[in-house]
């Protein structure tokens, strides 16, 4: 990972940054207690390391370098042991007498320091007025190095407009190439393909033509252009052709059957769902010989239906009926009805007669015994009536 540059503050930017006066800086400089370096004209530079630890600790945070004067006496008054007040005092008083002396050695050694740093500047200050001069010269030349370019560069730019127009011009060319077989693929499709599906078309097209060359034969791109819409519509015309199957189920029905409206009837309708839920079956993309005998099979088992629908109304209808000519009472009718009820459908017509008939004898039996018992009693009257008047009361009994 390629190394983040270090960050170089003047002792000015230093002093702003940290809040420590550039006298003190410049100070802690010349005494080696701050780490720098030199600018190409001389100035002292601090890294960005250290006026961050200035910020954060100050001066502090850099302690003074090694004083060899001031440690060889506290070395001695430390081996002497313990000394009186006095002593001490003249101690550091030669102490500091030795530090101001350091400082001037140091102040001496800086403006030597300050005075090579002059003739370096002035060094500095002459080599740079002669690169000036030689950049100036550079400068001419260049100029006329671009003057001599310059016809060149406008020659190149004219070429480039021209470029640039043509290709404009060769981009709406194509474009209107374009445009018109994406025309000429619209005029193509069938009258009733869904918007949805002309859309699915129109981006099929779209991403043929750019692989195709407008140089090319007129009838090569029609027959790829061609060949792309019929792969387009292949789920299109397969929706199709399943859709005419599940309507043509329904012509396993009776004739009498089909409706023969635009709307198909309660039986066309079971006929085409039966179909349709068969195919559904079927799994993803099955043939179409299996979808029409899917289809064939689903509307075969609903005309089975119909058909058992069918005679069980014959059935019902031939028992109502049957029992509508029934007058022998409320009572025989209802036993008629509940004995048909018993019979399966399809029973033959003399198997329903005999039921009939079945039901019908306890009631026609009593019905003849009370024709008799009345006849019976008509008997009896009339014999009554010859055998005396009721009006005289007198009987003729052949008593004796």
């Amino acid at each position: 990972m390629q190394k983040k540059p270090t960050v170089w503050y003047t002792l000015g930017e230093a002093e702003k940054a940290t809040g420590i006066q550039r006298t003190r800086l410049d100070h802690a400089c010349r005494v080696s207690r701050l780490p720098y370096r030199r600018s190409e004209t001389g100035a002292r530079l601090l890294s960005h390391d250290v006026v961050e630890k200035l910020r954060k600790d100050g001066l502090r945070g850099f302690p003074r370098p090694y004083d060899p004067i001031a440690s060889s006496v506290e070395h001695d008054a430390s081996s002497s042991g313990a000394t009186s007040g006095v002593g001490l005092t003249a101690q550091r008083e030669r102490v500091e007498q030795k530090r101001g002396e350091l400082e001037v050695m140091r102040v001496n050694r800086d403006l030597r320091q300050l005075r090579e740093q002059e003739r370096q500047e002035k060094a500095e200050r002459r080599a740079a007025a002669a690169a000036e001069q030689q950049a100036r010269a550079e400068e001419r030349a260049q100029a006329k190095r671009r003057s001599q370019q310059l016809g060149l560069e406008e020659a190149r730019q004219a070429e480039a407009c021209e470029q640039a127009a043509r290709e404009t011009e060769a981009r709406h060319r194509r474009q209107q190439w374009e445009t018109s077989w994406l025309d000429y693929a619209l005029k193509l499709l069938p009258s009733d393909l869904p918007h949805s599906v002309e859309l699915d078309v129109h981006q099929v097209v779209a991403d043929l033509l750019p692989k195709l060359g407008a140089q090319q034969s007129e009838q090569l791109t029609k027959r790829l252009v061609q060949a792309a819409i019929d792969k387009a519509l292949q789920p299109w015309h397969r929706r199709k052709e399943i859709e005419k199957v599940i309507e043509q189920a329904r012509n396993q029905l009776p004739l009498h059957v089909r409706g023969w409206s635009s709307i198909p009837n309660e039986w066309d309708a079971r006929a085409m769902g039966a179909a349709a839920d068969a195919i559904a079956q079927l799994g993803e993309d099955p043939p179409l010989a299996n979808i029409r005998a899917a289809a064939v099979e689903a509307g075969n088992k609903v005309r089975a239906e119909y058909e058992a629908w069918k005679a069980g109304e014959d059935h019902r209808q031939a028992c109502e009926q049957m029992v509508q000519w029934v007058f022998d009472g409320d009572e025989a009718r209802e036993s008629v009805r509940l004995a048909l009820a018993k019979l399966s459908v399809g029973a033959t017509r003399a198997k329903m007669e005999n039921a009939r008939e079945a039901a019908l004898a306890p009631f026609r039996a009593a019905k003849k015994a009370a024709t008799d018992a009345d006849r019976y009693l008509q008997h009896v009257s009339e014999y009554i009536e010859v055998l005396g008047n009721e009006e005289t009361g007198e009987w003729e009994l052949g008593v004796v």
